[in-house]
C-alpha cells in the first residue's frame, strides 16, 4: 500500500496522525530569527525559498506549517501509485523522488521513468484540488527523503479556521496548475512543429 492510500484510510477512520508537523510558537520564532545559528535549514527558511509561497508573510508560513504532515521515506518507498485517488500535495524537504508513467498494477514494475524531482520541488497539486482526481503517475522515493504533505481534510480545516490563508494557498496552487498546463501546451506545440518538419523532410 502506498503512503497516500494509507493516510487516506487513516484520516477517513478519524485516527490521529502522529506525523503532523506541529512546531511550538517559540521554537518556530527562534528558528526563523536571524540570530538563530541552526546548522540545519528551518521549515521557515525552506518555505521562504519556494517561489509559489514567496508572497506569504512569516506569520502565514507559521500558520501554514500547522496543517502539514512530515514523513521520512526509504529509497524505493512508494508515495502514491498511478490510478490511485489523489489526496495530497507534497513538498520535498530533503532527498528526491522519481516519477514513473505507464505503471502496470498486474506486474511488479513501476513503469517508465519520466523525471526526478529534488529538494524544494513539489508535486500532487491536482489531487488536492480535483474531487475525483486519479494519479497520472507513480512517485517513488529515490533516496532517503523527507516530504511535507497537506491532505484534503487539512485544506478544508485551514479554510474553516484561517479562510484568508486558505484562499491564498488555493490561489497559489491554482497558479501551479496553470503554469504546468501552460508548459505542457508549449511542449505539445513544439513537438507538433518538430513532427511537421520531419514530415516535410520525408
Amino acid at each position: 500500500m502506498s503512503y497516500e492510500k494509507e493516510m487516506m484510510e487513516k484520516i477517513s477512520r478519524g485516527e490521529n496522525s502522529e506525523d503532523r508537523l506541529d512546531i511550538p510558537l517559540l521554537k518556530y520564532m527562534w528558528d526563523a530569527s536571524p540570530i538563530s545559528f541552526m546548522m540545519k535549514e528551518s521549515y521557515h527558511d525552506f518555505f521562504k525559498k519556494i517561489s509559489v509561497l514567496s508572497s506569504f508573510s512569516d506569520n502565514e508560513i507559521r500558520l501554514f506549517t500547522k496543517f502539514l504532515h512530515r514523513r521520512e521515506f526509504m529509497p524505493n518507498e512508494v508515495i502514491f501509485k498511478q490510478g490511485d485517488s489523489g489526496y495530497g500535495f507534497y513538498f520535498i524537504f530533503s532527498g528526491s523522488v522519481n516519477i514513473f508513467a505507464n505503471h502496470n498494477p498486474l506486474v511488479e514494475d513501476q513503469g517508465e521513468f519520466v523525471i526526478k524531482l529534488d529538494k524544494r520541488q513539489y508535486f500532487g497539486e491536482m489531487g488536492l484540488l480535483e474531487e475525483y482526481n486519479r494519479r497520472s503517475a507513480t512517485i517513488v522515493a529515490a533516496e532517503n527523503t523527507v516530504l511535507l504533505g497537506i491532505f484534503k481534510p487539512d485544506l478544508d480545516r485551514m479554510l474553516e479556521i484561517y479562510p484568508v490563508l486558505g484562499a491564498k494557498f488555493l490561489r497559489e496552487t491554482a497558479l501551479i496548475m496553470a503554469n504546468r498546463m501552460g508548459q505542457l501546451t508549449r511542449e505539445i506545440i513544439a513537438m507538433k512543429k518538430k513532427v511537421k518538419e520531419l514530415e516535410n523532410k520525408i
